[in-house]
């Protein structure tokens, strides 16, 4: 009886291994089938963020940003097509259609966003010059353009880019928020450096104080 119980036990193990190899075969067929084609190994690319789709990494190898196609793409259906892909080897018709017009339409996205970064950074260049003198400490009438929160060992600290009045760019970083994306701050504070930065000239600030 026992015996019985082992070779029953063994069959169906051989059984389940016989489906598992027919399932992997499939899907290696599948995929070499999926990657004969340009279009197979852009879509690839794309799930699997490798190749012209690959994220950016810090000089110590960490993770930094996704490549910005992706980040423009990523989401529920991104991570769906990726899974169907990883499982089957493929995608079907529709799903490789619906992929392709994804990365078409974050491509243009991408590109719009670059062209109006391009067109602020040349209008930025155009009319930011320095303001004041090293060490100086004056009044600042800011808005501020970006606002960027950064956590480090010792707490929070923020990026401010900011034009002020008369459209020189002026930077702030440091533990003091000074507002929102969109507000205006009125604030004292002191010239710390000149600087030039993709062809902009910039004014960076130090220990402001919110009027």
């Amino acid at each position: 009886m026992s015996n019985r119980g082992n070779f029953i036990e063994n069959e169906a193990r051989y059984e389940a291994a016989i489906a598992r190899n027919i399932r992997q075969n499939a899907r290696k067929t599948r995929m070499e089938k999926f990657l004969s084609t340009a279009d197979g190994v852009r879509v690839h690319a794309f799930l699997h963020q490798i190749d012209e789709f690959e994220s950016t990494y810090r000089d110590d190898g960490h993770f930094d940003e996704l490549h910005p196609v992706v980040k423009a793409s990523f989401g529920d259906f991104y991570t769906k097509m990726h899974d169907s892909l990883v499982e089957w080897g493929g995608l079907t018709d529709g799903q490789m259609a619906a992929v392709i017009r994804m990365i078409e339409r974050s491509e243009a996205r991408v590109a719009e966003r670059a062209k109006a970064r391009e067109e602020a950074r040349q209008a930025d260049a155009d009319k930011s010059g320095w303001v004041g003198a090293i060490g100086e400490r004056r009044d600042f009438d800011l808005t501020i353009r970006i606002l960027i929160e950064m956590e480090g060992q010792w707490g929070f600290s923020y990026l401010h880019v900011c034009n002020d009045t008369d459209g020189n760019v002026i930077v702030y970083k440091g533990t003091n928020k000074l507002g929102g994306r969109g507000d205006v701050a009125s604030v004292k504070a002191t010239v710390k450096e000149h600087d030039v930065r993709d062809g902009v000239k910039q004014t960076k600030i130090s220990r402001p104080k919110v009027k």
